[in-house]
């Protein structure tokens, strides 16, 4: 033993208990006579006594005065009821290998250790006084009351069980609400108007948004709106400055979506000049004779532009100054058919000069005698005339076709088409008529206060597209004169024949075409064009027109 190991009993041992660790003598006298902990014990003790007795000019050196005060102390007692033995404190020797870890209990340890540690800790409790030795017992602190492992384990949840609040309850968070700013989306070549209101509007202001510059938007604080025409698409994120009477000034962040224009995103791609049955993607023609103008236009959809296909529609127009009569003829040639951009063409310039022909031979006079009664029997035998001439043109339409089909090695139908024509006469005021329609499109006479009158009806599959085309069925159907209408008025003004490409748009349905609105919609908005010298020019320009899921090819025959 050394003069140390007394302060190492008093002040180690508790301290080791309170993390229990229990000392044996062979430890004790180890950890006494370690040089380092005997020096540590030095300083320790020379810094107390000079805070517990003011200093002096004899003062002993630290050393002789540890000697001089501190008295070598009695061994240790063990705990009641018994000492313990050489034997048991053996047992007792905590390595560091034997120590308990986290979540396991110390079934190493006897029980005379633990009941030794309980006893060492309630010894220990105390902290020393100043000017006391060493070795008394301290008195417990409010600050040891206090601390965290004076306070008595908390009970363990059951499952379910919520656990208690312990701290004070905290006050509600006063952070406003994020600020969620929707804006309608916006298109290319479109005006744009939005309103930027901040929910809920308690007198919010905005003070500026920042955006790109060169989308064509500007923000104006006074009505705080978004406005302008939009000159390029994508998505653009807009950092909104506002300010409230409640609030400080604050910034949101919204999204702004500006789709493309639709017209946009179509290609114009130029169909194979080489091709067997070329057709240009443009075709127009105008007639002026004296009181009767008449001005046909086809252009090719924006469906074909896009994949680089002809234009399927074609048409004929014209007019004998010497008798008056004037032809007029439509025709679509379907799309899912190769060749039918040939077999339009085949129709209308086929059945056009056959017609042309006959209605330049016609000057009997009997005809024209039939027009002017216009009662039960001329309206017979008038209908007997068209049927005939109708009847024959298509024929031979159909027969040429056929040939042109065995001519190439191609399916007839290949080739398919529609047919609609209008053969008229100018009689001062009145107008006569006879039509026939064979297929989809629209054929119509149409008086200035609106009044339409539809020339037969449209040929409607089952499904959308299907329509009639014409073949050898159409001209053995029992029902062919049905196709044929004849008829004078005296309150017309327009004679109008077109294909589904423009009857589509603007009438949509079957029962569209009965609309005296619709017909007086389009007309108005015809007229400017006819009114022009470049009528045909100003047809096709016109023939552009926008109209979302209708792309196919365009053609319209104008007779005033």
């Amino acid at each position: 033993m050394t003069q140390h190991t007394p302060f190492i009993r008093s002040l180690l041992i508790p301290i080791l208990a309170q993390r229990k660790i229990t000392l044996t003598e062979s430890m004790l006298a180890t950890l006494s006579a370690d040089k380092d902990i005997q020096r540590l014990i030095d300083d320790l003790t020379h810094k107390v006594l000079e805070k517990a007795q003011p200093a002096t000019n004899d003062t002993p050196p630290a050393a002789e005065y540890q000697r001089a005060v501190i008295p070598p102390l009695p061994p240790l007692a063990a705990p009641q009821p018994a000492p313990l033995s050489p034997a048991d404190i053996a047992l007792a020797q905590i390595t560091a290998d034997s120590r308990p870890r986290a979540g396991e209990e110390n079934t190493d340890a006897p029980a005379a250790d633990a009941e030794t540690n309980e006893q060492t800790e309630r010894d220990d409790a105390q902290e020393p006084q100043a000017g006391t030795p060493l070795d008394a017992a301290p008195a417990a602190s409010p600050a040891d009351a206090e601390s965290p492992e004076s306070q008595p384990a908390a009970a363990p949840l059951k499952p379910g069980q919520v656990p208690r609040q312990t701290g004070a309850a905290r006050p509600p968070a006063t952070t406003p609400p994020p600020i969620k700013i929707n804006l309608a989306n916006a298109r290319v070549g479109a005006p744009y108007r939005a309103t930027l209101d901040i929910p809920p509007d308690d007198g919010a202001a905005v003070v500026s948004v920042d955006m790109p510059q060169d989308i064509g938007l500007a923000f104006d604080a006074e009505t705080r709106q978004l406005t302008g025409t939009p000159t390029k698409s994508g998505d653009y994120e807009l950092e909104i400055s506002w300010t409230s009477r409640e609030r400080t000034p604050q910034t949101a962040r919204t999204l702004l979506i500006i789709n493309p224009d639709p017209r946009s995103l179509w290609k114009v791609i130029e169909p194979p000049a080489d091709d067997k049955y070329f057709k240009p993607n443009i075709d127009r023609r105008m007639i002026s004779a004296g009181e009767v103008n008449m001005a046909a236009a086809s252009r090719r959809g924006r469906s074909h532009e896009h994949v680089g296909a002809f234009r399927d529609d074609d048409f004929f127009i014209a007019h004998d100054a010497q008798n008056g009569w004037s032809i007029m003829i439509v025709a679509d040639g379907a799309g899912s058919a190769k060749n039918s951009r040939q077999g339009s063409r085949i129709a209308v310039q086929t059945a056009g000069e056959f017609l042309s022909k006959r209605m330049s031979e016609e000057n009997d006079d009997k005809l024209l005698d039939l027009i002017q009664r216009w009662d039960a029997d001329s309206h017979q035998a008038l209908g007997l005339y068209f049927s005939r001439l109708y009847h024959n043109a298509a024929r031979l339409a159909v027969n040429t076709i056929n040939n042109e089909a065995i001519k190439v090695g191609e399916p007839v139908k290949s080739f398919s088409t529609t047919l609609l024509a209008t053969v008229s006469l100018r009689l001062g005021e009145e107008w006569f008529a006879a039509s026939f329609w064979m297929g989809d499109g629209a054929i119509a006479a149409y008086g200035p206060a609106g009044k339409v009158r539809l020339l037969g009806a449209p040929d409607s599959g089952e499904y959308a597209g299907q329509t009639r085309f014409l073949d050898n069925d159409a001209m053995n159907d029992p029902a062919f004169n049905k196709r044929i209408i004849i008829g004078k008025w005296r309150d017309v003004s327009h004679l109008i024949l077109m294909t589904d490409g423009v009857s589509d748009p603007w009438f949509e349905t079957d029962n569209g075409l009965q609309s005296g609105e619709k017909w007086r919609e389009l007309v108005s908005e015809l007229s400017p064009a006819l009114q022009d010298e470049q009528a045909a020019e100003r047809l096709t320009e016109w023939l552009s027109f926008f109209s979302a899921g209708n792309h196919d090819d365009r053609t319209i025959a104008v007779c005033w």
